[in-house]
């Protein structure tokens, strides 16, 4: 007898009254039902949960309700936990899937068998899902040449420089789900569950995609998560020289230990994947070289060139910078 494939869907909420009931709306419209839908709710005080038993009529809605809190990361361990289907979906409270976004990333995943993690494109939009002519890939640079080094095998490399993969975009398999939780919250605060993912399966090349927004993905002043702009500072040789030293170091030791602990946290919990993190040791030790830098400029040379000439400079070029940012920030560690 041919197994039929079962669908979950793990749906977090935290008063999300403003926007749940159209995220339920748009999963009643699928062209490919879930089996159910488990929503897991952090202690809302508004009038989200009214909402989620009205759709309960209508879709296979498991309620649970968190008091307290467990806040995003932990919420989304424990609907993932509970989830009964061969594939589960995570989803956000205040997005609007397309009716196809369901059948084609389980038709993905049939497809696919090898493939444990595959995630889609999203469109950005507004609060009233009025487009903002700009696509998730494109805000978070995930074109043509990264599409094709992730099709490379090169998706480690690229998760390391930034994470391309957003959760609600996001469908995994069970047997990958059990492997993956419990998340590890320890890593760093802005480390989360989908980037944990998404870093887990690119460890053994089980992550694919399909190059289509499936998602309306909603901008508003409330989220909880999500691609918050932040307006970077231009950073000039000059700025650089004056800048206190301690200041520099700082966001180097700080990605030094987020890749450190990441390294540590595989090799005491997958040991199978230890042979698999060289990418993880080296973008570790490229920080470990600029954060601890010796105070005199001479005897810095050495290993700023060293770094260099192991392409270390370009591998880990901040996202967004333009082509001269790798001798800025070369000029920046000798000369600062």
């Amino acid at each position: 007898m041919t197994h039929i494939s079962t669908i979950s869907i793990a749906l977090c909420t935290h008063n999300g009254g403003k926007f749940i009931g159209e995220q339920l709306r748009s999963i009643q419209e699928q062209s490919l039902k879930p089996n159910e839908i488990i929503v897991c709710d952090d202690n809302s005080s508004d009038e989200t949960v009214e909402i989620i038993k009205q759709f309960s009529e209508v879709l296979p809605i498991k309620f649970y309700q968190n008091i307290p809190a467990l806040g995003t990361v932990k919420n989304f361990e424990y609907a993932i936990s509970i989830c009964k289907g061969d594939f589960i979906f995570l989803c956000d409270q205040d997005d609007y899937w397309l009716p196809n976004k369901i059948e084609k990333l389980v038709n993905y995943l049939e497809t696919h068998p090898t493939q444990d993690v595959v995630f889609s494109n999203a469109a950005i939009v507004d609060e009233n899902l009025q487009s903002l002519n700009l696509t998730m890939w494109e805000k978070i640079r995930f074109e043509d040449e990264e599409i094709s080094l992730w099709e490379k095998g090169k998706a480690l490399e690229l998760l390391l420089i930034s994470n391309r993969v957003t959760g609600c975009t996001v469908a995994i398999r069970k047997s990958f789900a059990k492997k993956a939780i419990p998340f590890p919250t320890h890593i760093h605060p802005d480390f989360i569950h989908d980037g944990w993912i998404a870093l887990l399966a690119s460890l053994t090349n089980q992550i694919g995609f399909i190059n289509e927004p499936l998602v309306l993905y909603r901008q508003h002043d409330n989220q909880q998560v999500g691609i918050v702009e932040k307006e970077r500072e231009k950073v000039h040789v000059s700025s650089r020289i004056s800048r206190p030293r301690q200041e520099k170091l700082k966001p180097f030791l700080e990605k030094e230990l987020l890749y450190t602990n990441l390294l540590n946290h595989v090799h005491q919990n997958y040991p199978e994947l230890k042979n698999r993190t060289k990418a993880l040791q080296t973008i570790a030790e490229h920080y470990q070289v600029r954060g601890n830098l010796e105070e005199n400029r001479w005897k810095r040379l050495f290993p700023i060139l060293r770094n260099f000439y192991r392409g270390n400079y370009h591998r880990y070029q901040h996202l967004g910078s333009d082509w001269y940012g790798v001798y800025l920030a070369l000029l920046g560690d000798l000369f600062e």
